[in-house]
């Protein structure tokens, strides 16, 4: 099989025996989709190039002759719109200069974005006979315009999404809230529902239950921005210490704008000394040595796709309190998994989720009950089953034996 993977900000640096990614290819640590690299007769990555090592996910040795790098050289986008606009155009003009290796490919996937469109389209043309996967892993026209506010973007967002879904062969959507909102309408089309997870078999805690302890340790993991609604996590912490004298500390994983602001008010707070920050950890025995000392994952989040640290947590026994974005109900089941608290835009429901935290840890079988509920959803979420589910849809796809 011949692959072309479109990226949506991947920087590759590509050696003589070495393929160094930015950001994952991938889940699976050694698959693509299912398939062992092995199994790839080629394999073309759309992204950015970068002509020096750099410290990223380092890809199998002896790749050098079936894997192909095609993008502009990597540069920071400083200017939103301009850089942005230049970005698309290099690629298009990467992806036209390299039209004779892509010719044969087979199968062209990728994760949608505001420009998949353009390059879907180019690679139409160039490749006639590929079968075209796309996959919408967020509400990106929504999301968009809660950051921006910018009703015309969100417009062409929308667009290029419904012509991106035109152009594909098949859609997956990794909710039935993203399915419903933008799949049902191309009936004609096959689409589908398909889970996205990183946690193997042996992620998941089996050898012990998971208990309460003092202190309760709360854990945020995610990006510290805007529309993950973080300036509230310092609220929920005040009232928990200082309103119904919990004994808790906060855990923070991520970076991000906010991260500043973030860490001053809880100095304002006097609450600094509750708090330890990580930053980004892409490490994931790491991570899941800060989940093992943590108890209640909070999310604070407008909008999400499926995040994957709901299965991080899943893995690790904790219980989970997170927003009621669009398609959460999906993943938590309320009270059975996790607990679910509505949240509006400009709304900061900081007792409800104190609530939650109080009432776990004033039930500790509660809490246990919970987590054993936890450790025994994920298993179906596994990176080995949705690693059979991937492989069949695109064998399926490309009638392969």
């Amino acid at each position: 099989m011949r692959l072309c993977f479109i990226t949506l900000k991947n920087k590759f640096y590509l050696g003589n025996d070495i393929l160094i990614s930015s950001n994952f290819l991938w889940y699976e640590e050694s698959k693509i989709l299912g398939f062992r690299f092995e199994e790839f007769e080629k394999i073309v990555l759309v992204g950015f190039r970068s002509n020096e090592l750099f410290d990223g996910y380092v890809y199998p040795k002896g790749i050098k002759n079936k894997i192909f790098v095609i993008g502009p050289n990597f540069r920071v986008e400083k200017r939103y719109v301009i850089d942005r606009l230049v970005n698309i155009f290099l690629t298009l003009k990467e992806i036209w200069k390299n039209r004779q290796i892509l010719k044969d490919v087979d199968l062209v996937f990728a994760p949608f974005f505001e420009y998949l469109f353009f390059e879907f389209l180019l690679l139409r043309f160039i490749c006639p006979n590929a079968k075209f996967i796309l996959y919408v892993m967020g509400d990106y026209p929504e999301l968009n315009y809660r950051k921006k506010g910018n009703l015309i973007y969100k417009f062409f967002l929308l667009l290029s999404l419904y012509f991106s879904i035109k152009l594909s062969s098949e859609s997956w959507f990794i909710s039935e809230y993203l399915f419903k909102k933008y799949g049902k309408k191309h009936s004609n089309k096959r689409i589908a529902v398909v889970r996205s997870s990183k946690i193997k078999y042996t992620d998941i805690l089996v050898t012990h239950k998971k208990q309460l302890s003092s202190p309760c340790n709360l854990v945020y993991v995610g990006r510290i921005s805007e529309d993950k609604n973080t300036m509230m996590l310092p609220l929920i912490l005040k009232e928990a210490v200082k309103k119904e004298k919990l004994n808790v500390r906060l855990k923070i994983v991520g970076d991000g704008p906010l991260k500043g602001l973030l860490e001053n008010t809880f100095n304002y707070l006097k609450l600094s000394s509750l708090v330890d920050f990580y930053g980004w950890i892409r490490d994931k025995e790491k991570l899941f040595s800060i989940l093992d000392e943590s108890h209640i994952l909070i999310l604070t989040s407008l909008s999400e796709g499926t995040p994957l640290v709901f299965f991080e947590s899943f893995a690790r026994g904790l219980v989970v309190i997170t927003t009621h974005f669009p398609g959460a109900e999906e993943i938590v089941e309320d009270g059975v998994n996790g607990y679910l608290v509505k949240c509006k835009s400009n709304d900061f429901p900081v007792d409800e989720f104190v609530e939650k935290i109080k009432l776990l840890i004033t039930n500790p079988e509660l809490y246990e009950q919970i987590s054993s509920n936890n450790i025994e959803k994920v298993k179906y979420w596994t990176i080995e089953k949705l690693g059979e589910e991937y492989r069949r849809r695109v064998k399926n796809l490309l009638e392969l034996k």
